[in-house]
Order: structure tokens, then C-alpha cells, then sequence
């Protein structure tokens, strides 16, 4: 826990330093340093609790983030801290009226590393040779989703609202899968995370 406070000061500094930006600089301007939106997600193999900030690319159809995620000892045996940095891309936007619009499918990967001394980046060796075959620390994986965007006014800090579903897996779970299908179904290795992205002028 002691990680996760100064990461949400971070965030929140970023957060104001936008709103300042906005008053400094000519309208529709600001610092490529200030990120287009920040994100807190619940769940989805990056963390219980996730806080992340990130920029739009591509007609606001891609989107890259980078995510600082914790998971108390209370839920994953331990007290773990991750970093995550996702691509997600958003192919179709459909406006149900001025103030709401429908995203309905959002595709992407991410990758994920998890700080601690129970995790290893390079293969361990104590071992005998090929019974690790991957970092315990990195974990990549992959994620489809939806969201609802609501319109907050030109005239906000915070030009929209999302809320954001997304059912994604990784790399040892798929692997699980293929090895034991007569076991395991496909819903097995899935699990769902649930979000909010703000989006800034």
C-alpha cells in the first residue's frame, strides 16, 4: 500500500496540471506531456485495483496506456505491485444522441510485469533445465471489450465519461486451455475487469 498512494498523488497531479495547461495555453491546445485520458479499472489480471493514464491515436480509434496496478495479500496470497502497459483499439463508435455513445467491440493486448523477490525476470536456475520455460514476472495476454462514453460538454476539464467492460486472459491460462480441453472450458480462463476512463481537453 505504501507504493499505491504516491501513485495516485501522481495521477491526480496530472489531473490538475491538465486543468492548468487548459487555462495557460491557447483553446484546443496543451503539453504532449499531458496525457489524453486516465483510467481506474477493477480486476482483469492487472491488478485488484489499477490506475492508468494514456493517449489516443488513429481518429480516437487506438488507444495506449500505462497501467500501476496492486493486489493485496488478503486476495493473491500476497501483496503484489504491476506495471501494464495495454493498446486497445475501437473500430466503431455509434452516437445514440448528443450526450451518449455506444462503443460496442474494443480489442488489444498488454503486457504485464509484476515487482517482487517471488518473481523472476530471467529463468530461475536452480532448477533442473526446462521446468521453468517462463519469467514468472512478465505475463502477456489479451482482451475484447465494450464501453458507453458519456458526453460531459466542450466547455469541462473532463470532455467525456466512459464506463468499460472487458473479458481478457493470458498466456499461461491459454496455455492451461490447450492442454486440457477434456477439463477446462474456454469460459474457464476468462475473466472479466470493469473500468472508467476520463477523457481531458
Amino acid at each position: 500500500m505504501k507504493i499505491i498512494a504516491p501513485i495516485l498523488l501522481l495521477f491526480t497531479s496530472i489531473l490538475m496540471a491538465s486543468g492548468q495547461d487548459l487555462d495557460s495555453e491557447a483553446p484546443g491546445k496543451k503539453s504532449w506531456l499531458i496525457p489524453d485520458h486516465m483510467k481506474v479499472q477493477f480486476a482483469g489480471n492487472i491488478g485488484f485495483l489499477s490506475v492508468g493514464a494514456g493517449y489516443l491515436h488513429g481518429n480516437d480509434k487506438l488507444e495506449t496506456d500505462l497501467y500501476a496496478g496492486f493486489l493485496p495479500k488478503s486476495i493473491g496470497g500476497d501483496h503484489i505491485i504491476s506495471l501494464t502497459t495495454k493498446m486497445t483499439y475501437s473500430p466503431w463508435k455509434f452516437a445514440i444522441n448528443e450526450e451518449y455513445t455506444v462503443i460496442p467491440f474494443s480489442i488489444g493486448p498488454y503486457l504485464s510485469y509484476s515487482f517482487g523477490s517471488q518473481f523472476d525476470t530471467l529463468l530461475p536456475n536452480e532448477y533442473p533445465k526446462g521446468y521453468y520455460w517462463w519469467a514468472t514476472s512478465l505475463r502477456f495476454g489479451a482482451f475484447v471489450g465494450g464501453r458507453v462514453q458519456m458526453d460531459l460538454g466542450a466547455q469541462q476539464r473532463v470532455k467525456s465519461f466512459d464506463f468499460y467492460y472487458e473479458l481478457g486472459t493470458y498466456d499461461l491460462e491459454f496455455l492451461s486451455y490447450m492442454q486440457n480441453q477434456k477439463s477446462l472450458q474456454i469460459s474457464d480462463i476468462f475473466s472479466l475487469a470493469l473500468g472508467v476512463k476520463l477523457r481531458l481537453h
